[in-house]
């Protein structure tokens, strides 16, 4: 979904972009800081993971006690990345500045104010608590800290998160959003602790994984490209994936496989043709797309549509 202030006329602008901020996040005091108002939304949503990229011209965001009583508790904590501009935070009795390359969490069930400098633009992530299985008192204390995205874990998120983030993206399977959104809460999980720890292996792997699954449909995937997106080496790529139960290039292919039989059984998909669903999973050539899919299936895509059964997953 996406949402611009351009597209309606000036004298409904604000109420129009008041309404669309809390729709989108919570329920807020949205405040522009003068009357040439702008803004924009991005919004992707993954199961209960939702990605948010917001921006626009100076504003102060509240959340107030009133709206919390009117609206609930979401049960979320949020991550914002700023990506321009500078923007004051206050939770908690605590309050950072945050510069472009940096980020905080906070939490919606709280009150919070946020004053951007300026014009601002922000990657935020509204996290469902209950999927990170970590203690309130951990949740609590992660709030309101400045923290840096130019390295360690915080530039791997950031990096992660932003390739979401972009307008234009077609809409996920449930497979493929189910995924990402595992990788998303195992990227920032271990951000949420106090002091940030050092980048490892598994997080690489998590990132080559999220990688892949949002660059299924581009042909041109492989492990030089994946390595190239987590900048590292093509050898250390395949070294990160020996414990792995499958290779770079069979990750890759099994998820293009795996994503063309949800699009094949789906209703949605039912007038896209076998060779535009092989397309879509980035297997541009159909007699390769057939023969591939039966190897692993047991069955071809036109008998899968004529009723055969998969004849192993």
């Amino acid at each position: 979904m996406d949402v611009d202030t351009r597209v309606v006329p000036a004298n409904e602008r604000s109420d129009y972009w008041h309404e669309s901020v809390c729709d989108q996040f919570v329920q807020l005091l949205v405040t522009p800081a003068s009357r040439n108002l702008q803004g924009r939304i991005h919004a992707l949503d993954f199961a209960d993971t939702h990605v948010r990229r917001i921006a626009g011209t100076e504003h102060r965001f509240q959340r107030r006690e009133l709206d919390i009583r009117r609206g609930g508790d979401p049960e979320q904590l949020n991550i914002v990345f700023v990506n321009r501009g500078s923007t004051a935070v206050e939770q908690d009795g605590r309050s950072v500045a945050l510069q472009a390359g940096s980020f905080t969490f906070y939490d919606s069930g709280r009150p919070f104010d946020f004053r951007t400098r300026g014009e601002f633009d922000y990657t935020i992530v509204l996290l469902p608590k209950h999927r990170l299985d970590l203690p309130e008192t951990t949740l609590r204390d992660s709030t309101i800290r400045p923290r840096s995205a130019l390295g360690g874990v915080g530039r791997v998120a950031r990096r992660l998160i932003g390739s979401f983030a972009v307008p234009g993206r077609e809409a996920l399977g449930p497979t493929q959003a189910g995924a990402i959104e595992d990788a998303l809460l195992a990227t920032v999980r271990p951000l949420i602790a106090v002091d940030e720890p050092p980048l490892d292996a598994s997080m690489l792997v998590v990132t080559a994984r999220a990688h892949i699954q949002q660059h299924l449909g581009d042909p041109d995937l492989s492990p030089r490209t994946v390595a190239a997106a987590c900048a590292i080496s093509p050898s250390y790529l395949h070294r990160l994936f020996d414990t792995e139960p499958l290779t770079v290039a069979a990750f890759i292919r099994e998820q293009r496989l795996r994503t063309a039989l949800e699009l094949l059984t789906s209703p949605a998909h039912r007038r896209d043709s076998i060779a535009e669903i092989g397309a879509a999973c980035g297997i541009v050539d159909p007699a390769s797309f057939s023969r591939m899919f039966r190897s692993r299936f047991g069955v071809s895509p036109r008998d899968l549509r004529r009723g055969a059964s998969v004849q192993h997953i």
